[in-house]
């Protein structure tokens, strides 16, 4: 039988709930989130008084960004002192790119009365390749690197919806997990080349950028079978550093057991010990089990801190995202800094900021319902620039 997987989907319930933990807590306040190198071969140690890598991560794949709306994210980026813009645009929701590997075409796109490229068979907008590269080269000129990402093995249902559309159920169940739907088989040779496939020309697109993001979050494993999922990332990074890209994933799958195994040329972005379930068991499971970011960085590898608890934003359609932004960028101001790395870091202290090489801001979509792009944009600024204060605080640090 199956062994019980050690992380279950809970981060998209854990974002979605941040803006309403924060609230209580304010008011709480007033009243009373190639081949693989030698995996033993770590790279040159960050220096403390390096550069960070500091950043913001948009969630293009549920709530869709025209190519203007995308600019001035990039504005405000530049502005605060930001260097690379992370698209997560793709998702189970969305896959909000052109793609003729997927069947996702301009020519045969509906345009909506705004400009926008339409999929007549998802009713979901995309951004084309034409309009991906007028996005690359206008950040370029303000040096911010744009990250791509193409997240697997999970949250791959966007894909998969294409797929299906373009080759039928069949084929794409081939290319699925056995144990997991909304999964790709890791295991499969043709499932591996699919990904690679999408990775070419993903990269074809994003030849400027210098970094590539494979996911590696909230997907179904076990102990005994973590090492499958290590040898997949590995095989992604020897691809990705044939083309001269540097692979950067999430740390989900980052086990003690299999760890030492990993690339060390593989950056973690680093966003929950966790992933904050609700079952308390579960949670502790995980943290006995799971590489803590002090753990990682001192085995070498280069780790960017997306710490959820102060640096995911979730908008809520529902909710006062203004008054919610403000109080993120003080609570951010307050009680974050690069170190802090464990949510409130109540049980863990904080890590050598000159083993980090940078942090990053998140603002993913899920609930933003009809609230307006302006909206998000003009109330992330503050909490975007308190993070970068505080980050490049740290290239500043004396050792």
């Amino acid at each position: 039988m199956f062994p019980q997987p050690l992380f279950f989907r809970s981060r998209r319930l854990a974002a979605g709930l941040i803006l309403f933990a924060l609230t209580f807590i304010a008011a709480a306040c007033h009243g009373a989130e190639t081949e693989p190198q030698n995996a033993q071969s770590a790279p040159a140690a960050q220096s403390p008084q390096a550069a960070k890598q500091n950043g913001l991560m948009l969630d293009t794949a549920r709530r869709f960004y025209s190519v203007s709306e995308i600019k001035k994210f990039i504005d405000m980026l530049a502005a605060s002192g930001g260097r690379f813009l992370h698209l997560h645009f793709s998702d189970h929701e969305n896959y909000a790119f052109e793609s003729a590997l997927l069947g996702q075409t301009v020519e045969a796109a509906k345009r909506s009365r705004y400009g926008t490229y339409i999929n007549p068979k998802t009713g979901k907008p995309f951004l084309s390749r034409r309009q991906m590269r007028e996005i690359i080269r206008y950040a370029a000129a303000k040096n911010i690197e744009i990250v791509p990402e193409v997240g697997s093995p999970n949250h791959m249902n966007g894909i998969f919806t294409l797929l299906t559309h373009k080759h039928g159920k069949d084929y794409v169940r081939a290319l699925k997990s056995k144990m997991a739907d909304d999964e790709i088989d890791i295991t499969r040779p043709e499932s591996v080349a699919f990904v690679k496939a999408l990775i070419d020309e993903v990269a074809e697109t994003f030849n400027r950028s210098k970094h590539f993001h494979i996911g590696g979050d909230e997907f179904g494993y076990s102990a005994e079978s973590n090492h499958e999922f290590i040898d997949y990332a590995n095989t992604l990074a020897a691809h990705l550093a044939a083309k001269g890209l540097k692979t950067r994933m999430w740390n989900d799958g980052l086990i003690n057991s299999t760890v030492d195994k990993l690339n060390r040329n593989i950056e973690i972005t680093y966003w929950s010990y966790d992933g904050n379930p609700a079952d308390k068991q579960a949670a502790q499971t995980r943290r006995a089990m799971r590489a803590s970011l002090p753990e990682l960085t001192a085995k070498g590898f280069s780790v960017l801190n997306y710490n959820w608890y102060y640096l995911y934003l979730v908008p809520n359609g529902k909710r006062d995202f203004a008054h919610d932004a403000a109080f993120s960028a003080k609570d951010i101001e307050k009680r974050w800094d690069l170190g802090v790395w464990d949510g409130e870091n109540r049980s863990n202290a904080t890590a050598d900021t000159g083993k980090i090489i940078g942090a990053a801001l998140a603002v993913w979509g899920e609930n933003t319902g009809k609230m307006k792009n302006e909206t998000i944009r003009r109330n992330t600024a503050a909490p975007l620039k308190a993070m970068m204060r505080k980050a490049n605080a740290a290239s500043a640090a004396k050792p």
